[in-house]
């Protein structure tokens, strides 16, 4: 009885222990796997350069980015077509999980870009060769016609953008509150179409369209300032230093166009951007936070990034027609979703909107961001 006893003991040992010891040994192949296929990248922004500038990871597969300010200043970091403009604070820290294609990306700070802030995030697959044999004739003439296309828009836009706040400033200086109330929303849809170009231009993308907390309070100015006054202040008096900046700041934009040298991939990838930046940041209703105008600023988002697509429509017709059919039914489905909540004269006061509406507008605008981005991947990568 004894040795029978012995045995079961010993049995009993072996089946307790056994499982034990599977569970060890399999959450160490576990860990190990999970770090070694673990793909992070951290950038850090210092004041007037990243470091690293030239980031290379695995075409294809998820990467977790990661921002830390190390410097001192506020920086609008940005991965064009991947990471919309993110506002940090200094010491702050901010991760996405991304995708990347097999092509270049261009990092920037919307702050500090014309100091030299910017670099390059690139997706490779060395297994696989690239083709770098120049496109047809054809190709080449839709490509130029569509990038033409594409340029004659931003300059229309901007025309209108300095037009109309010409007249939104005169509102103000006359002392009239509701005319410059109602002028507010459908100035800034112009400049909303045409944002991607407007944040190459260095300093005056924060200049016109910062919001309160993106700069500091001494160097904040542009359309939200003022808007703050006009809807939390209710007044227009003490703001001529304000309009006349925007003004200029409207101006110089115009300007700066007529030498512009527009690269196709960056029209996509600033429209690819845009759409993230609505669906993501404007979606929760900050970007217009006192007027609750910010169903303007999501369709002329829409809208600006449908007319990039569009003026490649020929070019993408030949080259990849599913893709394009694709593109041009989620940007009607972004229509379809925004119809409701149109009115008359423009569109509903944002803060009367449900959550679930909010959620059905940013899943539409995602869609089509996500079906866009896959159209840089077979353009040129050079100016024309």
């Amino acid at each position: 009885m004894m040795l029978v006893k012995q045995r079961m003991l010993l049995l009993i040992l072996l089946l307790c222990g056994l499982p034990l010891v599977l569970l060890a040994a399999c959450g160490s192949t576990s860990d190990s796997n999970k770090t070694g296929s673990k793909n992070t990248v951290t950038i850090n922004a210092y004041d007037n350069y990243f470091d690293p500038k030239t980031i290379n990871v695995t075409a294809n597969q998820p990467v977790e980015v990661t921002f830390v300010n190390k410097g001192t200043n506020v920086h609008i970091v940005e991965i064009k077509g991947l990471i919309a403009e993110t506002t940090m604070q200094p010491g702050e820290k901010k991760s996405f999980t991304i995708t990347p294609q097999q092509r270049s990306y261009k990092l920037y700070d919307e702050l500090y870009v014309s100091k030299g802030m910017e670099g390059a995030f690139t997706g490779t697959d060395k297994a696989t060769s690239s083709n770098n044999a120049p496109s047809d004739n054809v190709q080449n003439t839709k490509i130029k016609n569509a990038v033409e296309t594409y340029r004659q828009y931003v300059i229309q836009q901007t025309d209108s953008l300095v037009t109309s706040t010409q007249q939104f400033n005169d509102a103000i200086n006359a002392g009239d509150l509701n005319k410059a109330k109602v002028l507010y929303a459908p100035t800034r849809e112009y400049y909303e179409r045409i944002e991607p170009i407007a944040s190459s231009f260095g300093n005056l993308d924060p200049g016109i369209d910062a919001r309160e907390g993106d700069v500091s309070d001494e160097q904040w100015a542009g359309f939200h300032r003022i808007e703050k006054a006009l809807w939390v202040d209710g007044k227009t008096t003490g703001l001529k230093t304000y309009t006349d900046q925007l003004l200029k700041n409207v101006k110089d934009l115009r300007q700066n166009l007529d030498g512009i040298k527009l690269v196709p991939t960056d029209i996509i990838d600033g429209a690819v951007s845009l759409l993230s930046e609505a669906s993501h940041t404007k979606i929760t209703g900050e970007e217009d936070r006192y007027s609750h105008t910010d169903l303007y600023d999501l369709a002329a988002n829409v809208e600006g990034s449908q007319v990039a697509f569009n003026s490649f429509k020929d070019y993408l017709s030949e080259k990849n027609p599913g893709l394009q059919q694709d593109i041009a039914g989620k940007f009607q489905k972004v229509q379809d979703v925004l119809k409701p909540f149109r009115t008359d004269k423009g569109f509903m006061d944002y803060a009367t909107l449900k959550d679930g509406d909010k959620r059905a507008i940013a899943q539409s605008i995602d869609d089509a961001g996500e079906s866009l981005s896959k159209v840089a991947v077979t353009l040129p990568k050079t100016a024309n």
